[in-house]
């Protein structure tokens, strides 16, 4: 290569990198290095093309590292574990008493149907067996009648594009149902409503006190119980859960839930158990043995209690002693099912790859005649070819809610000089008392700006990341949940198992590392259906940060690194984008095609729409 040549390289180099958010003189010594390193043998390799990603990351490395990055959430991995030990010794007391004999009695809310009105409300005794009724499901005394109250268990139907595909065949539906507010008031059913109900859609309002189905869900559980594999695609807030937990209480035996972390286990564990009455539990490296030993001989039974059980994929991928376990419940007829949540840690094109889930295919080749359901809120199309690949199940049914959520509006606002004020009076102008959460990239961020919204702008917040002892990130959660402090800043580390509805905003103080990862943290809001706002706060050195997190976090995984800095422009892009629609941007990454006009004729079209409207 000759001497111009290398110095147009150079210069190609340096607008990556400034590009990218890094200062000028870093970029000129971490380039010179390179150049070096090639040797004068070598310099026709100094390209963009060849080495433009070796040059960011070695960059990032020589960056001075002071921040504490999130990306690695194995603190809280370890001590889930014993939080939900603590949670099981914990009586359950709302709506409960204990008997003569020590023994806890549940009671639901009777309300007499009587013109009259009552002062005070009667309450039903619930019998031990009764354990499938929801305590805050409310049955009206009457001939012909049963009613639940209002609250956030209560499913909230939206205009939805949903498609059911099973191999070419393929239909779509935009059913449009009334939503459901709390200003709509008790919701009755009459006798010959209930006695028209299937057995799904009795469950769904008995058991989980929802009187409708979300878009698919009810296709999902017919599925399962007709022993069909799935591939279930959702959205944040879609009713993914459901989809497996409703028919796990209807079939015979237990449900196998492979989830990738146990952090992500303990808010299901901990509601199937104490809210919904559905007996679930759950094995992981960390718990004691005489734990584990006490789940296993449960299992060993003819007839195991739990209806659900939630495994690591760890406990799944290349274990001996707990694939025998599985064969013993087959043999007795009761292994009901495999579910896959997440399912997009499977794909290698995925934005949360996980190499332990890549092993899971074991369980079709095993137990090919158990149905198996992987569900996840991010996919790609050649991240759904991949899992279906992977785990076996080439015909499943594919079950595909739109990715569009028209409650939530999107905005990418440029930071200031002074991003910290910048951030306090937009908080003060736009969301006052209202509940959200303010996402940051690191440990130190989400210190730094709650202290500073509490101290200089006198917002009241908590803040929340992985490297807190578990109690205070419990304290934490509950503050923010009841209302206490309507505003937490936090890491990745906070969002996972959140069924907080009335989450009116997610701002992003630093941008993600993914559209993925975007998409699901901003879908945290609004879960009501109700209007919300998702603000990515954006500048181009902040890109810089988001460089060394990933460099931190694939280490010396090229590839690896290679394919999250791929996701990360993507995301940069996104943030940058001037006229075009953020709403068709980020569904058509997932594949989805979508008008325009539909954003901004819509009630909460994006930024750029919205500038286009006025």
């Amino acid at each position: 290569m000759g001497g111009h040549d290398l110095q147009f390289e150079k210069a190609r180099f340096l607008s990556l990198a400034l590009e990218c958010g890094f200062d000028e003189q870093s970029a000129e010594k971490c380039l010179d290095r390179l150049i070096s390193l090639y040797g004068d043998d070598g310099q026709d390799f100094v390209t963009v093309e060849c080495c433009g990603d070796d040059f960011l990351a070695a960059l990032a490395e020589s960056m001075q590292d002071t921040e504490d990055w999130d990306d690695d959430l194995q603190v809280i991995e370890s001590e889930a574990c014993g939080a939900l030990s603590n949670m099981f010794e914990k009586d359950d007391t709302s709506n409960c008493e204990a008997d003569n004999n020590g023994n806890a009695r549940r009671y639901i809310n009777v309300i007499d149907h009587s013109p009259e009105p009552k002062k005070q409300q009667s309450w039903m005794e619930l019998d031990s067996s009764s354990d499938g009724e929801d305590p805050d499901f409310c049955i009206t005394k009457g001939k012909d009648s049963v009613s639940t109250t209002t609250s956030k268990r209560l499913s909230r139907s939206m205009d939805c594009k949903s498609t059911v595909t099973q191999g070419s065949v393929s239909s779509i539906c935009n059913k449009k149902q009334r939503p459901m507010t709390q200003k709509d008031g008790p919701q009755i059913l009459s006798y010959e409503e209930l006695q028209a109900l299937d057995d799904f859609e009795l469950a769904n309002v008995v058991i989980f006190g929802n009187l409708t189905f979300r878009p698919l869900q009810h296709q999902a559980c017919k599925a399962s119980v007709a022993k069909k594999d799935c591939f279930i695609l959702m959205p944040t807030g879609g009713g993914k859960s459901l989809c497996y937990q409703l028919p796990a209480t209807l079939k015979p035996g237990v449900t196998v839930v492979v989830s990738p972390l146990l952090s992500l286990i303990q808010d299901q564990i901990i509601t199937l158990n104490l809210k919904f009455g559905i007996p679930a539990t759950f094995l992981n490296s960390q718990q004691t043995a005489s734990q584990a030993a006490a789940v296993l001989q449960e299992l060993r039974k003819d007839k195991p209690s739990c209806k659900l059980l939630y495994v690591t994929p760890e406990r799944i991928v290349g274990n001996s002693t707990f694939l025998e376990i599985l064969k013993c419940l087959h043999r007795k007829d009761q292994l009901a099912g495999f579910v896959v949540d997440e399912a997009h840690c499977v794909s290698q094109w995925g934005h949360d790859f996980r190499p332990d889930y890549r092993g899971l295919g074991c369980l079709k080749q095993k137990f090919s005649d158990v149905p198996l359901a992987a569900l996840t809120a991010t996919a790609t199309h050649s991240v759904r070819e991949d899992i279906l690949k992977a785990l076996r199940i080439p015909n499943a049914l594919i079950l595909e809610t739109s990715f569009d959520r028209p409650n939530l509006k999107y905005e990418v606002i440029g930071k200031t000089k002074e991003s910290l004020k910048q951030l306090g009076q937009l908080l003060k102008d736009q969301f006052k008392n209202q509940s959200g959460i303010v996402y940051c990239l690191s440990k130190n961020e989400c210190v730094e700006v709650s202290n500073f919204l509490n101290d200089k702008c006198k917002i009241k917040t908590v803040y929340y990341h992985a490297g807190m002892a578990a109690r205070q990130r419990v304290e934490v959660q509950r503050k923010w949940h009841t209302g206490e402090v309507h505003i937490v800043c936090a890491t990745i580390a906070f969002g996972m198992g959140i069924d907080k509805p009335d989450v009116r905003f997610v701002i992003h103080n630093t941008l993600s590392k993914s559209i993925e990862s975007y998409y699901q943290e901003s879908g945290r809001a609004g879960r009501d259906n109700l209007p919300a706002v998702c603000i990515a706060l954006y500048q181009k050195k902040d890109f810089s940060r988001v460089v060394c997190m990933l460099r931190s976090g694939q280490g010396c995984k090229r590839e690896n690194f290679k394919t999250a800095m791929a996701q990360a422009q993507k995301m940069k892009q996104y943030c940058e984008l001037k006229t075009e629609c953020r709403r068709k941007a980020l569904l058509e990454h997932f594949g989805e095609s979508f008008d325009r006009k539909d954003c901004k004729n819509g009630s909460n079209p994006c930024d750029n729409c919205f500038k286009t409207s006025v």
